[in-house]
């Protein structure tokens, strides 16, 4: 009975409402869902990749050598957690050789290294990947030399 005065009820709110009507109000309100979630995810993303974002600094030999950093990211391999430092290496000259990128904890004692060989031609830039030990977990904390 109460099943039926239920359905009932429901059936004559809808029929005395236009079918455009109801229809625009549930489009409308998804609409507004759709753009609050689209926003709390957008904002939370900038949050936690500003959160974990390390200083990566480039040493004076670095520079020497006629390069520069473009966009640097951490990432994690098949074996550990943020353990691999990406970076986006533009080459000003000719240059062929050893890399070695060095982090240090907030207490500037040194925690991991990478050391990687790198060749490219003058105007040339590509990305290329140190590799750390699993234990050396980057975070926001952690500051990173490149020499």
């Amino acid at each position: 009975m109460k099943n039926t005065i239920l359905t009932s009820l429901v059936s004559i709110l809808l029929l005395s409402c236009s079918t455009s009507t109801v229809k625009e109000k549930i489009n409308k309100a998804g609409d507004v869902a759709g753009q609050t979630a689209g926003e709390f995810i957008e904002g939370a993303s900038k949050g936690l990749q500003k959160a974990f974002d390390v200083q990566v600094a480039p040493t004076a030999s670095f520079t020497a050598k006629g390069l520069a950093l473009g966009k640097t990211t951490v990432t994690s391999d098949a074996k550990a957690t943020d353990n691999v430092l990406v970076v986006y290496l533009i080459f000003n000259q000719d240059y062929s050789g050893k890399l070695t990128a060095k982090i240090f904890d907030d207490k500037q004692a040194e925690m991991g290294r990478s050391t990687i060989l790198v060749t490219g031609k003058k105007d040339d830039a590509k990305y290329v990947e140190f590799h750390f030990d699993k234990r050396a977990n980057m975070d926001s904390k952690h500051r990173i030399t490149i020499e």
